[in-house]
C-alpha cells in the first residue's frame, strides 16, 4: 500500500504519482460531448434516484459513464498533437461580479447514488530529467480513476505513457490512509473555506483557493449544494480574475476562473450551467532559469472525464 496525496503538481525526475484535480460531472447541452477516445462505458453505478422526476431528467443531460482507456488508446491519445502552450484567456474581469453569471444548476450525476466518490480523469504532466547542466522537459500522459469514501478509503486504478518503470499501478487504501480533510466536501461556504485552509493555507493568497478547490474536487464529487458553496467561496475571494469563455482539451466550453502568483497561472474551467469543474490547468509563464523551455509551457493539466458516485470500487 503505498500513500496518496491529494494535492495537484507537476511531474518530478523520478516516478510520478498522477495527483489532484479537478471534475467534469454531467455535460449539459452547452459542453461539447467527450470524445470517442474516453470509451462508452464506465464503473457500476446504481441507477438514477425513484424521486427524480420526468421534468428534471429531461432538463439534464444523463451522467457520462467513459470507459478507461487500453494502452493502446493511452498510447495514441498520448501522440496526438498538443499545443503545450498555456489556455488562451480573454481579458480578465473581477471574479466577483462577473460569476454571478455562473449558477451551479442540477447535474446528471447529481441523482446518483452510493459509498464511493468516483473521479475518472486525464492528466498531462511535465517530466524534467537533468542530466549534467542540461535539463531535458517531456510530457507524460496519466489516467486515473479515483474511488473515494468518506472515510478516507478508497482505491487508485493509474495508467501512464510513456511507461516508465511503473505503466500501471492498482491500489487499494483503508480508512484514513487517502489524505484530506474526513467526509465529502463541505456545502457551506465557512466550512469548504477551512476545507481549503487545510489543503492550501489561505496565506499563499488567491492561488492557494484555486489549487486547493481542484486537489479537493480531484478526490470527491460534489452535489449541486456543495457546487454553490464554490462558486461563494470563488466569488468572495480577492484577486480571483475571470475570462468568460474557455474551451478546455476535449473540446467542451466553459468559463475560465485564474489567479496567478511569481508567473505561474493557475486557472479552473468550470461550466457555466452547473458550476461543475471540467479542467484544471497550472502555467509556468516564463521558461525556469537553466530551463531547456523558450517560452511559457503547462507543467500540469487535469481534463475531468466525470465525477459522479459508485456503490463499489470494482471497476466491471
Amino acid at each position: 500500500m503505498r500513500p496518496a496525496t491529494e494535492t495537484p503538481h507537476p511531474v518530478g525526475r523520478r516516478a510520478v504519482k498522477v495527483t489532484a484535480a479537478a471534475c467534469a460531472l454531467g455535460l449539459l447541452a452547452t459542453a461539447t460531448a467527450i470524445p470517442n477516445w474516453t470509451g462508452a462505458a464506465g464503473p457500476a453505478q446504481s441507477p438514477p434516484s425513484p424521486s427524480t422526476t420526468a421534468a428534471s431528467q429531461s432538463a439534464v443531460s444523463p451522467c457520462p459513464s467513459p470507459a478507461a482507456l487500453t494502452a493502446a488508446q493511452l498510447k495514441a491519445r498520448a501522440q496526438q498533437k498538443l499545443d503545450p502552450s498555456p489556455t488562451h484567456l480573454t481579458e480578465s474581469t473581477p471574479a466577483r461580479q462577473a460569476l454571478e453569471a455562473v449558477t451551479a444548476g442540477p447535474s446528471g450525476c447529481d441523482s446518483i447514488p452510493g459509498r464511493f466518490a468516483y473521479v475518472h480523469l486525464l492528466q498531462w504532466a511535465t517530466d524534467t530529467t537533468i542530466a549534467g547542466n542540461s535539463t531535458t522537459t517531456r510530457i507524460v500522459l496519466f489516467e486515473e480513476q479515483r474511488w473515494r469514501a468518506d472515510d478516507a478509503s478508497g482505491r487508485v486504478i493509474r495508467s501512464r505513457y510513456p511507461g516508465g518503470n511503473q505503466p500501471t499501478d492498482d491500489s487499494t487504501y483503508h480508512p484514513g490512509e487517502l489524505d484530506g480533510p474526513i467526509g465529502p466536501i463541505a456545502a457551506d461556504p465557512k466550512a469548504l473555506t477551512a476545507h481549503i485552509d487545510a489543503t492550501q493555507p489561505r496565506f499563499l493568497g488567491p492561488t492557494a483557493v484555486i489549487r486547493g478547490l481542484a486537489s479537493l474536487l480531484g478526490w470527491r464529487t460534489p452535489n449541486q449544494a456543495a457546487r454553490t458553496a464554490i462558486l461563494t467561496v470563488l466569488r468572495g475571494t480577492p484577486g480571483i480574475a475571470y475570462h468568460g469563455s474557455v474551451t478546455d482539451r476535449a473540446g467542451r466550453t466553459g468559463v475560465g476562473i485564474s489567479a496567478t502568483s511569481d508567473d505561474i497561472r493557475f486557472l479552473l474551467i468550470l461550466n457555466p450551467n452547473t458550476g461543475e469543474l471540467l479542467a484544471y490547468e497550472r502555467a509556468a509563464l516564463t521558461p525556469p532559469p537553466g530551463s531547456d523551455r523558450t517560452g511559457p509551457l503547462v507543467d500540469d493539466y487535469h481534463l475531468f472525464l466525470v465525477h459522479t458516485r459508485a456503490t463499489s470500487s470494482a471497476n466491471s
